[in-house]
């Protein structure tokens, strides 16, 4: 008789499968220590990022209360959160996951500050963990979307977006706060020819910056420190995209930093308005 389906190690929800970018070609670069040392500081920083084996009591406090688990494989990221669970009794799912797309998100955008560019695919179904044991239709599903999106997006399946766009606590929230139109966006004919939605990071990443306020008159000066802060996260962000793309070895790799590229420009624009041009990334 083979081992009991427990509960436990079944679950249904969210699984996301995140993939650092670029990690076998950088591989087979290494030439020095340092080389080697680079990489390894990228890869601990992606899972710290998503919250891999965090040291922080708090973070793992609400691991616990989600019930999430983050499981990394090299230069890989899974990440599962179950549909109940003990915050889901009092938030409800919707926005339980909206959260965790949300802190995808600012995990995304703190990795490309740091020139680390990554790929993902999320889904929503089962999963069986037990061990070192992991099956799950899920994760096959977020694995395939990770390949098929082909740019450095973290993309949706289908499913997920369905699933979101027809809760029903999206009536909860009036149309300026809604946070599916602004966590989600689709993009049409990617460089493969496919149609994907997938988590905004950028627009995510502008409304969560928080700058540091000193002096007295803080209303002032928080609506300057923001607007100067955002600036230059901006800048920054431009910045890196523009080197990948620069220094792109193929011409396979410079169409997604190409793609990354105008999706920068076009958030820039919605985001800063007038302001946006000494922000922008020349594509001729």
């Amino acid at each position: 008789m083979g081992r009991k389906i427990t509960r436990r190690n079944l679950k249904n929800g969210l699984f996301a499968f995140i993939d650092l970018l670029g990690f076998s070609d950088r591989v087979q670069r290494i030439e020095t220590e340092e080389d080697l040392r680079k990489l390894d500081d990228d890869v601990v920083f992606v899972q710290g990022e998503f919250e891999h084996k965090s040291s922080d009591y708090f973070v793992r406090e609400s691991q616990k209360i989600v019930g999430k688990r983050v499981l990394a494989f090299s230069d890989c990221v899974a990440i599962s959160v179950p549909l109940r669970s003990d915050l889901t009794k009092l938030q409800g799912t919707f926005d339980v996951l909206m959260s965790e797309l949300t802190s995808f998100a600012i995990a995304q955008g703190d990795c490309v500050q740091r020139g680390i560019f990554l790929r993902g695919g999320v889904d929503l179904g089962y999963w069986f963990h037990r061990k070192d044991t992991l099956i799950s239709p899920a994760m096959v599903n977020a694995y395939r979307l990770e390949h098929d999106a082909c740019v450095p997006m973290i993309a949706i399946t289908p499913a997920l977006r369905k699933y979101l766009a027809q809760h029903p606590d999206r009536t909860y929230y009036s149309d300026d706060i809604e946070p599916f139109a602004k966590t989600l966006k689709q993009h049409r004919k990617l460089p493969n020819g496919q149609t994907h939605w997938f988590i905004n990071y950028l627009r995510i990443c502008l409304e969560s910056v928080e700058p540091a306020i000193v002096g007295e008159d803080r209303d002032r000066m928080r609506t300057e420190a923001w607007q100067s802060a955002c600036h230059e996260w901006a800048l920054n962000h431009g910045r890196v995209i523009a080197k990948a793309r620069a220094n792109a070895t193929t011409p396979s790799v410079r169409l997604k930093y190409e793609w990354l590229a105008k999706y920068h420009n076009a958030e820039i624009k919605r985001f800063f308005s007038k302001r946006a041009k000494p922000l922008l990334i020349a594509l001729s």
